[in-house]
């Protein structure tokens, strides 16, 4: 009889401590506002630059090949070595060209020769007709024979400038300034001239200037022609250069400037990209055909820009935003349009003010309202 009562006290007491930390327990899931790093953005005056992956080429790249056939006699330059226009580079036994060239002038003297008495037979006839000494028929002959030896002068003239250049052709000089390539025969081997069967004997490559060929996305092609027709930037028509800078792989700036000399007359075909080539000065050679550069080109005036550290630019799909903090510390997401990217930091076209903060740590963690603990300045 006595085991009820002692059941419901148990009950009641249980129901009493239940309640207790039922009234408790929101006071136990709050939290104190998140901790995180804050920067106030930047305004500096800068050009906003397009950016591409360019490569370096010559100006001009000339084979040196054989004119003619025959040995080759002597090789007048190292491998790589820088030769300026007009400097031996190869010989050919010129030889078998000089005994040439010896006898066109025989030839050539004996025509001048034939010639000399066809001209006295001709002078004779002409006198003779005048009293009747010789027909008519005598005189045409001896003025055809006049015209003969001096064709036959002509031709011999011929003869021997074209061996005169066949032993010219056997010192070859370098026709442009730059660096010599590899040796393709050396001395002794039989080289060959002529049209399609000649010996490539080396290539000449100038380095200064040089020329950087880069690939122009269409959307940002229109957007650099619209800005050069409001004459934002400067173009042709008013007898401007677009300037165009570049980075080797090696570098942490672009350090090397130059001018865009030329764009293509149309669109690349399936990729939709312009060609567009710039023209800098070399003078020290570092700047090598074929390297690979970073190239950019301006695309725009320079201007006050906002900039924010670039880890605190956060994407969606296509959309870009920031978590900007409020003057409560309360924080909210920021849609933004953003530009290129100034060493470690992001220009800000669009969307966020000079005075304001945005989250640059503990980021993943944010959600639009939450209150924070900012620290100012850090993560900069």
């Amino acid at each position: 009889m006595t085991t009820k009562p002692i059941f419901a006290f148990a009950a009641l007491a249980a129901t009493i401590i239940l309640a207790g930390c039922q009234e408790e327990a929101p006071a136990a899931q709050e939290r104190p506002p998140l901790d995180i790093n804050v920067a106030s953005p930047e305004v500096q005056s800068l050009i906003e630059w397009a950016t591409f992956t360019g490569r370096l080429q010559a100006v001009e790249d000339v084979d040196i090949l054989a004119r003619v056939s025959g040995y080759l006699d002597s090789v007048h330059f190292e491998e790589g070595q820088l030769v300026e226009k007009g400097d031996l580079l190869f010989e050919i036994d010129p030889r078998p060209f000089q005994a040439e060239v010896n006898l066109a002038k025989a030839r050539l003297a004996q025509a001048e020769a034939a010639k000399t008495l066809s001209d006295a037979n001709k002078k004779r006839a002409e006198d003779l007709i005048r009293s009747n000494a010789i027909s008519r028929e005598q005189l045409d002959i001896r003025n055809s024979e006049a015209l003969q030896a001096e064709a036959d002068v002509m031709a011999a003239q011929a003869e021997l400038e074209a061996a005169e250049l066949d032993l010219e052709f056997t010192r070859i000089k370098a026709p442009i300034t730059g660096i010599a390539g590899l040796y393709g025969v050396t001395e002794g081997n039989l080289v060959r001239g002529g049209e399609g069967q000649a010996t490539l004997l080396t290539t000449v490559v100038p380095q200064d200037p040089i020329y950087v060929y880069f690939d122009v996305d269409e959307r940002t092609y229109l957007q650099g022609i619209r800005r050069i027709q409001s004459g934002e930037l400067p173009g042709r028509a008013d007898n401007g250069h677009m300037p165009v800078e570049i980075q080797l792989s090696d570098e942490n700036d672009f350090n090397h400037k130059g001018v865009i000399n030329f764009k293509d007359n149309q669109l690349t075909p399936g990729t939709a990209t312009m060609r567009v080539r710039g023209l800098l000065e070399n003078p020290d050679g570092l700047l090598t055909p074929g390297m690979f550069a970073r190239v950019r080109t301006p695309a725009s005036k320079e201007a006050e820009r906002i900039l924010i550290p670039d880890l605190a630019v956060l994407t969606d799909q296509e959309l870009k935003y920031v978590w900007v903090v409020g003057p409560d510390n309360i924080v909210q997401r920021r849609t933004v349009e953003v530009g290129p990217l100034h060493g470690k930091l992001r220009t800000i076209r669009s969307g966020l003010e000079a005075n304001e903060r945005v989250a640059v740590s503990g980021i993943q963690f944010l959600q639009p309202g939450m209150p924070v603990t900012p620290r100012e300045n850090a993560g900069q």
